[in-house]
């Protein structure tokens, strides 16, 4: 049951995520710049993550596995950490970079953000894909 749940949050989530880029677009009143579809092309990508992942949990469920078990917390225990770890560097690279780019102060911060929290989810998913398909070996000499 605590499978199915997880997947079923998992979906919510990502619904949520959808219906609120549908209404960003939908309400917006300039047209759309390489940003903004750059955002777009991301977001898309994370949420298709989010299925994928709902799907795997719904599988598990109806397999009668668990939720989460041994390996799979890990496994985004270390990707975490690694994650974190690059993000660091990723956003004094991204400070680095728009120091260099001309962009008005008051968008400059909306920019950071938005590329920074893109940044650290994209970096954790695929991070998280790289050891689940390498695992994840702790007893290295």
């Amino acid at each position: 049951m605590k499978a199915r749940n997880f997947a079923i949050a998992k979906f919510t989530a990502a619904a949520i995520i959808l219906g609120l880029m549908g209404f960003w677009i939908f309400k917006t009143t300039t047209p759309l710049n390489e940003l903004a579809y750059g955002t777009i092309g991301v977001m898309l990508i994370i949420v298709g993550f989010v299925i994928y992942y709902g799907i795997q949990a719904l599988k598990d469920a109806k397999s009668g596995l668990n939720a989460e078990d041994e390996l799979s917390k890990k496994i985004t225990q270390k990707a975490a950490s690694m994650a974190f770890s690059i993000s660091i560097y990723m956003w004094l690279i991204g400070m680095f970079a728009l120091d260099i780019f001309s962009v008005d102060s008051v968008n400059k911060a909306k920019l950071v953000i938005a590329i920074g929290m893109m940044g650290m989810t994209l970096i954790f998913i695929f991070i998280r894909l790289y050891l689940s398909k390498v695992g994840v070996d702790d007893n290295k000499d």
